[in-house]
Formats: structure tokens, C-alpha cells, sequence
């Protein structure tokens, strides 16, 4: 029942797109503008890093008998607002099937390195075994290994007001994550894929939009300044109350610009959902979740389908509203994995 009414009012908001004068912001269909505008006024502009050299080192390499996986772990660089950090990745891949499709995932306190944890649906934000028996490979980090998540973690250093903040970071991050996979044996570079809840969700649209190399994109439960429209807001988190408590995750001047003023941005986030296209996009919602407001992330996938339909890819975008409330389940994963085979990504390839 509960997600009958999710969808109503979400249908409600649709509605209101067809309507003259209705507030929501026509498409912006220039890529590169689009980029430009959220650079400046959300997640800050990336530096050039001068003189940084990009480093990944395989570690460790490990046979997992029990699920038929080959485990890696890989330190790699990167660069942060701080100066250079390095970070571990811990991959899975499908023993003995060759180069597979990769779902990379900026991840919270997942078990990297204990597998027992991770394995039969202990760790359900990553099913390591749904992902592997569904043929793919799967590579997650701890996002704080890369930068610390506090609101004073840039207390320490002068900040220009479009300076990039940690959601840009650790969107880097997940870059530096395919630059490696672009080199490993085991991974299918043309069919890399993001995944994300809640912060990490808007790292996941913004590392998507921003790096071309990743075929489909999946922000989860994203909220404000991820997939849901700011100016659709039905009850959930406001500008005033996301930069206020996570200062850091943003440009300076997405508060002192933007505060208060919501519902009047000349921008939204359909625009950076449509800067996906033509790759493939697939926004997760859940019924319960009014902080992140499912119906407004919906209005924001419904818009931003104009710009899939215009380069003539519309089958390249999808949306789900599952029950329950914020997180990254299982049936999310589903989800994402049966829109990846619907478009071809096999599972695996031979040698």
C-alpha cells in the first residue's frame, strides 16, 4: 500500500511537469554545460594535480574456493583536497571466466577483507554472491580510507567557493578505481558499472555523469543533490539542513549561494541525471525514505528521460521503488543486474 502512495505522489509531481508554469526547469541537453554548472555550484572544481602520478599496485591475490572467486586487494592513489592519499580496493572476480563486467561500489563499513562477511547475503549493501553467480565482478573501498567523512575535515585549509569538497573526492576515487580495472586482465572495461547509497549514491551520479568510462550508473536512495529533484522537495532534507551539517561534502558556495533558496535553483538534478545518457542509468528509490523523497528522485528520473528519448536510447534509463526504507538491499541489486543482462552484459566472456 505504502508504495502505491510513493507512486501517487510521484505521478502527482509528473503531472505537474506538463503544466505551464509549473517551476521545474526545462532540460539542459549541453553536457558540458550541465558539468560546468554543478562544478561551480555543488561539488567544487577539481584542481589540475600538477606533478601527481597515478599508482595501483595489486598486493595481494587470493583463491576463494568456496565461491569459485579470485580476490584481489590493490592499494591505490589518489588525490584529496588534503594533498595524496592511498586507499585499498578489494575486488572479486569469477574464477576462470575470463574478462567480466566490473560493479564498482564507494562503500561505507563493509567487510572488504573479511569475505565470511560479505558471503551469503551477511553484508547485504554488497552481495558478494549474488553479484559473482550472476557471472560479474565487483570491486568496494572504504570511502574514509580516502577521506575522512566530518564536517570539519577541511577545517584546516583555505577553500575558494567553488572549491571542490569530499562528494568530489571521493567520486575521484572511484575513477581511479576503473583507471586500474582498465588495466586488469580480469575486468571487461566496457562494461564497468557504479553503485552507491545515500552520500555514496551522489558520488555515484556525480563520478557517472563526470567519467564517461562507467556504462551504467546506479545512485541508490540518493536524496538531495543525487537523483532527487531540489525544487520537488515533499518533506525531505532541504539545502539549508545538507550543507549545514555536511559542510565539507560540497563547494562553500553551495551555501552561501544556494541556502534557502531551493525551489528557486536555476539548476536541478535532472539535468545531471540526463548527462548520463546515452549510457545507462538506473535510479533506485525506497518507499519509506521520505528524507530522500522518493517522489521527488522519481520527478527527476521522469524529466531527465526527455534527453534519453532525444538521442534515441530511451530503454537505456529505469527506475524501481522498492519497500522498506534507506539502504542498499539485495532486491536493489536485483534490479541493477537484470538491467545490465537486459542490455547484453552476459556475466561473462572467455579468455
Amino acid at each position: 500500500m505504502k508504495i502505491e502512495m510513493c507512486l501517487l505522489a510521484a505521478a502527482s509531481a509528473v503531472a505537474a511537469v506538463a503544466a505551464q508554469g509549473n517551476g521545474i526547469l526545462p532540460m539542459n541537453n549541453d553536457r558540458d554545460a550541465v558539468i560546468k554548472v554543478f562544478e561551480e555550484n555543488v561539488y567544487g572544481v577539481r584542481p589540475k594535480f600538477d606533478g601527481f602520478v597515478p599508482k595501483a599496485e595489486v598486493v595481494q591475490v587470493e583463491r576463494i574456493a568456496e565461491a569459485g572467486a579470485i580476490r584481489k586487494t590493490v592499494a591505490i592513489n589518489t588525490m584529496t583536497p588534503l594533498g595524496e592519499a592511498t586507499f585499498k580496493a578489494t575486488a572479486y572476480f569469477p574464477e576462470g571466466k575470463g574478462a567480466v563486467p566490473v560493479f564498482v561500489m564507494p562503500g561505507f563499513d563493509e567487510p572488504v577483507r573479511e569475505f565470511s562477511l560479505a558471503w551469503k547475503g551477511k553484508m547485504s549493501r554488497w552481495p558478494v554472491d549474488l553479484v559473482l553467480s550472476n557471472g560479474f565482478g565487483t570491486v568496494t573501498f572504504d570511502y574514509n580510507d580516502v577521506l575522512k567523512d566530518d564536517a570539519h575535515v577541511l577545517d584546516g585549509i583555505e577553500r575558494a567557493p567553488n572549491a571542490w569538497g569530499a562528494i568530489s573526492t571521493w567520486a575521484l576515487a572511484v575513477s581511479r578505481v576503473a583507471d586500474w580495472l582498465e588495466t586488469e586482465p580480469l575486468a571487461d572495461k566496457s562494461r564497468l558499472a557504479v553503485v552507491g547509497l545515500s552520500r555514496l549514491g551522489k558520488t555515484t551520479l556525480w563520478a557517472g555523469a563526470t567519467d564517461t568510462r562507467f556504462a551504467l550508473v546506479c545512485p541508490t536512495c540518493s536524496g538531495l543533490f543525487g537523483a532527487r529533484m531540489a525544487t520537488r522537495n515533499l518533506g525531505g532534507e532541504t539545502i539549508d539542513q545538507i550543507t549545514a551539517k555536511f559542510p565539507h561534502w560540497f563547494a562553500p558556495q553551495c551555501r552561501t549561494k544556494w541556502c534557502g533558496k531551493d525551489w528557486e535553483l536555476p539548476f536541478d538534478q535532472h539535468w545531471l541525471l540526463g548527462a548520463v545518457a546515452p549510457r545507462l542509468l538506473a535510479v533506485g528509490s525506497a518507499e519509506d525514505d521520505w528524507w530522500a523523497c522518493p517522489s521527488a528522485e522519481f520527478c527527476s528520473w521522469e524529466c531527465s528521460r526527455g534527453r534519453f528519448q532525444e538521442l534515441k536510447c530511451i530503454g537505456n534509463t529505469t527506475y524501481h521503488v522498492r519497500h522498506g526504507g534507506h539502504g542498499l538491499t539485495p532486491v536493489d541489486w536485483e534490479e541493477y543486474i537484470d538491467f545490465a543482462k537486459k542490455h547484453g552484459w552476459a556475466g561473462c566472456t572467455t579468455p
